[in-house]
């Protein structure tokens, strides 16, 4: 009850007082959303909310392979541009997402054929092209994405199948094409994962030893309000303690996780929600202020989630604005830790 009460309080708060503060305000890292440029440009409270509240922008989709290039003779950048303009114009980080994933591969990608120097060269000529026609105007780049499975075996994909070093051989491409921006490998899971997080653990290692640049650790923080707190806490711990930079890459935090259809968002799912916001904030303020690239939520409001889209769950609220993009009591609580 006491912590009930105390959430109300912080919410009667914000209602009074925070109207004219943001939350990428607050912090002294960068606080940052995938956004979808449709959306952008069509829905004015949702790129009102982009526009105001955060300040580091990252492509949801249209920067993945599938969209980005669609035949082996065409790259289209018009929609990845678009999000360029608009963290130009809007004075905001823009970080790239993603270069090398097994999902979201176009079909001519999945039917190639060759050796492996004809996968290397058509893999290679992807990441450059994309790498050097953003060189310069985005922070960093996640390079590689989710290439293990929870058993910390390497993933089975076109790209582990026809090119056996290409986590690394991805990297050092990536570097060569925009030697300035920071590389990342990005992945989900982690906490109560150890296997998984070893193999990333050594990946990194393995990489370092072999002078190929990796400059950070992505960790997605797709969670939810039963993930256990040592869980979370031990995987930051384990990735902060390589030295890279630490990005919680595509936070959000489900308080419906078995999809219930009679779920209801009540005041105990609020409190649980807030609480693990609570811990994973106060995790990464504790994170080396050099090892900082920020914090970054997976889209803007409810009813943008993945989790609503992709895996239809309608009764989920993942995220700090609902479905008509006003701030929920949770931001109040991030808006005054």
């Amino acid at each position: 009850m006491k912590n009930i009460l105390c959430c109300l309080l912080l919410s009667l708060t914000y209602m009074a007082y925070s109207q004219d503060r943001y939350i990428k305000d607050q912090y002294t890292f960068p606080i940052g959303a995938s956004v979808n440029p449709r959306l952008l440009s069509t829905n004015e409270a949702y790129r009102n909310l982009a526009t105001s509240e955060f300040n580091s922008i990252t492509a949801e989709n249209h920067m993945k392979m599938m969209l980005i290039h669609p035949d082996s003779e065409l790259f289209d950048f018009s929609k990845g541009d678009e999000l360029i303009q608009f963290a130009r114009d809007n004075n905001k980080r823009m970080h790239g997402h993603t270069l090398v994933w097994h999902n979201q591969v176009p079909a001519w990608m999945l039917a190639f054929s060759g050796d492996l120097q004809a996968w290397e060269n058509m893999l290679k000529n992807h990441i450059q092209t994309v790498a050097k026609h953003y060189q310069g105007q985005v922070s960093g780049w996640d390079v590689v994405n989710e290439a293990f499975l929870d058993d910390g075996s390497l993933r089975p994909s076109i790209w582990s199948k026809n090119i056996p070093d290409y986590i690394a051989k991805s990297f050092q491409w990536a570097h060569e094409a925009d030697p300035n921006a920071l590389l990342f490998y990005n992945d989900y899971g982690q906490d109560g994962k150890p296997h998984k997080m070893e193999a990333i653990l050594n990946l990194v290692k393995d990489l370092q030893a072999r002078q190929i640049p990796i400059h950070g650790l992505g960790l997605q923080m797709h969670i939810n309000i039963s993930a256990k707190n040592e869980d979370i806490r031990r995987v930051i711990e384990q990735s902060t303690a390589t030295g890279l930079a630490i990005h919680f890459s595509e936070l959000d935090i489900a308080v419906n996780p078995k999809n219930d259809s009679t779920f209801v968002f009540n005041e105990a799912a609020k409190e649980a929600q807030m609480q693990k916001f609570n811990l994973v904030f106060n995790a990464y303020r504790a994170i080396p202020k050099q090892q900082q690239y920020g914090i970054t939520f997976w889209n803007v409001g409810d009813r943008d989630s993945w989790l609503r889209g992709y895996f239809k769950r309608p009764k989920e609220y993942p995220l700090l604005f609902d479905d008509q993009y006003h701030r929920k009591p949770v931001y109040s609580n991030l808006l005054y830790p």
